[in-house]
């Protein structure tokens, strides 16, 4: 069985090349729990030009096998299998859509093998999928004790396998697209091991889904007892005190409206964490009139600051590089994009 193993967004680009060259791929994304196997799954839908609404996520294991091959009747002396909704959408001549297989991993081998005969077969005992729709199947590793089973050998032999590694210029660059806390983007870049640091012998686990959803749920206005309390209970006692530490001391930041006001006197901060709070916090509110002040600042601390400026706020806001700061930067510290 071949394996390849990429960031999310290499996953992504090489599953939407896939499915273009040939709808009736099978793509398995496979990974730790929490690394984003889930939402990558719908955005290579999404980029195939799928709508929500033709875009089906199916837990495999909440399901019967008959609810996917149709509950059988007898009329008039014979069986007849009754379709169920979810697959009759998209059936032959409605069109392309993208139908996500999640936890095939978890699944028994009846399922398993009910997989194999759909992908391969693309139909149910009463219809055909449509050749413009796409099947993705997602699961974890044996390893990560998340019931995870060997699959069927036949069922392997007809998928594409693709294990995430984990990105944090892949996980920084979505967390900025999606409201993400910049502080907790921040500290990722400080703590980059932390970001999905799952041990399956630990109740809670610093994933990228975990930390999204404290960065995104936990009201940071919390007494600071309840924000630790909360914290504990998503990502780990370990993680949450690193987290809650470097949180207290990107409070020293200086104010935003300030920096750009005098860029070349405000002081600039000594300790990592507040330098990339400063330099995350910039880049997310960077537009093309503030980019000029914004890197006379950023350009006074350490290069590596600057670099994680500029990368975020090129992501953000790409008009910037039309600017003649960015150019002239550019120029200069040809050297960066170069690397």
């Amino acid at each position: 069985m071949e394996v390849f193993m990429g960031s999310i967004n290499q996953i992504i680009d090489t599953a939407v090349a896939l499915y273009k060259k040939s709808p009736r791929v099978v793509v398995d994304i496979v990974g730790k729990p929490g690394e984003g196997k889930s939402d990558a799954s719908v955005q290579i839908m999404q980029k195939l030009g799928f709508s929500d609404d033709r875009i089906l996520v199916v837990h495999i294991n909440n399901h019967d096998v008959v609810d996917f091959t149709g509950v059988p009747s007898v009329t008039d002396g014979m069986t007849k299998f009754n379709p169920s909704e979810m697959f009759y959408k998209f059936r032959e001549g409605t069109g392309g859509g993208g139908i996500i297989l999640e936890e095939l991993h978890q699944s028994s081998t009846h399922h398993q093998t009910w997989a194999a005969g759909f992908m391969l077969e693309r139909e149910t005992p009463s219809f055909k999928l449509d050749d413009k729709v796409c099947i993705i199947a997602t699961g974890n590793r044996a390893e990560d004790r998340a019931g995870a089973k060997p699959l069927l050998g036949h069922l392997n032999d007809r998928m594409y396998h693709f294990d995430v590694e984990t990105s944090l210029d892949d996980w920084c660059a979505w967390a900025l697209q999606n409201d993400v806390d910049p502080l907790g983007i921040a500290f990722m870049r400080l703590r980059p091991n932390l970001l999905n640091d799952y041990d399956p012998n630990r109740r809670s686990n610093p994933t990228q889904r975990s930390w999204t959803k404290l960065f995104t749920e936990v009201p940071t206005d919390l007494p600071s007892d309840l924000y630790l309390m909360a914290c504990e209970g998503k990502v780990g006692d370990g993680a949450a005190a690193e987290w809650v530490a470097a949180r207290d001391m990107m409070a020293k930041m200086p104010n935003i409206d300030v920096v750009r006001m005098h860029p070349e006197t405000t002081e600039t901060p000594k300790e990592p964490a507040v330098r990339y709070a400063i330099a995350t916090s910039l880049s997310m509110t960077s537009t093309a009139d503030s980019f000029e002040t914004d890197l006379k600042y950023v350009t006074r601390m350490p290069k590596e600051f600057a670099v994680v400026y500029l990368t975020d706020a090129l992501k953000k806001n790409p008009e910037v590089q039309a600017s003649k700061a960015f150019t002239d930067y550019a120029v200069k510290n040809q050297d960066i994009f170069k690397s």
